[in-house]
């Protein structure tokens, strides 16, 4: 596979996940979330406009990274297995308001994050290293959904 195509695949897959979680994240924020009451230090709507653009630019760099060495099968299925998981947290969170739902989920994202990580770190240690600024941010991603499933229940009524 020459190298435009593992960027373009890197660059592909993390797209796809922007689109769909930014379409599922405006469902939430149309309609229920400037209702909701946030735990402290959640920060304003356009911090999050700022910052998931700058993990996104790091996932496709670090994925391509990846790409470029032979055996990132298993860490392949772990970088795609995340971004699955940030959709459906995406999905259970803001469309659909299932907040308890939401919650295991992103604690199955960091998790396999964290899984991730570790076997980018095998592979290419800056690959590993352009994914902590991502694993910091979901940890905090993490406190806000606990806080908003906390403070206002586990879901929508």
């Amino acid at each position: 596979m020459n190298q435009l195509v593992k960027f373009i695949i890197s660059f592909a897959f993390v797209a796809l996940t922007a689109g769909l979680t930014s379409y599922f994240s405006y469902q939430g924020i149309d309609t229920f979330y400037s209702a909701l009451t946030m735990p402290p230090l959640t920060p304003p709507n356009n911090v999050f406009s700022i910052v998931w653009p700058l993990l996104y630019v790091l996932m496709v760099i670090s994925y391509y990274m990846i790409l470029n060495h032979e055996d990132h099968q298993r860490a392949s299925l772990l970088f795609v297995g995340q971004l699955f998981l940030q959709i459906l947290w995406a999905f259970l969170f803001f469309a659909k308001g299932y907040f308890l739902y939401g919650l295991i989920c992103i604690i199955l994202l960091v998790w396999t994050v964290f899984i991730m990580i570790k076997k980018f770190h095998t592979i290419e240690p800056l690959a590993a290293y352009l994914q902590y600024p991502y694993f910091i941010w979901l940890i905090f991603a993490t406190y806000l959904t606990a806080g908003v499933t906390y403070l206002n229940g586990m879901q929508l009524n």
